[in-house]
């Protein structure tokens, strides 16, 4: 072996002036502003992922209203249908009990009716 092989070399891992090192407890607060950095940025995400989530459930719910206000509008024609057919209804129904009374008047005039010509009928035979 040489003497070259033998030598160990020191070589300043910075070569830079020396006014350009950054003391060791920048450093550190370097390290502890990119971390805090770090977990705003995760935070930042989670927040977006959760505000995504909450813009997709309020999206669905909104298809939902509207789906339910289509069926209120729905029942609501319906509705206005069968009043009117209720409506309908007891007109018919009235015109049914007057109908009914008229029959009934009826039978008794013609029952009155026929007692009058009994009676006319017996007065002219005797």
């Amino acid at each position: 072996m040489t003497d070259a092989d033998d030598t160990t070399v020191k070589i300043r891992t910075y070569s830079g002036p020396a006014g350009h090192i950054a003391p060791q407890s920048n450093l550190t607060e370097e390290q502890n502003n990119v971390l805090e950095l770090v977990k705003k940025n995760a935070q930042l995400e989670e927040e977006n992922k959760k505000s995504l989530e909450h813009l997709k459930t309020i999206e669905q719910l909104q298809e939902s209203l509207k789906l339910e206000q289509a069926k209120t509008a729905e029942m609501a024609k319906k509705i206005t249908l069968l009043e009117a057919k209720e409506k309908e209804f007891a007109v018919l129904e009235n015109k049914a009990k007057k109908t009914a009374e008229l029959e009934s008047k009826v039978k008794e005039l013609t029952d009155a009716l026929g007692n009058i010509s009994a009676i006319a009928a017996a007065g002219k035979v005797g």
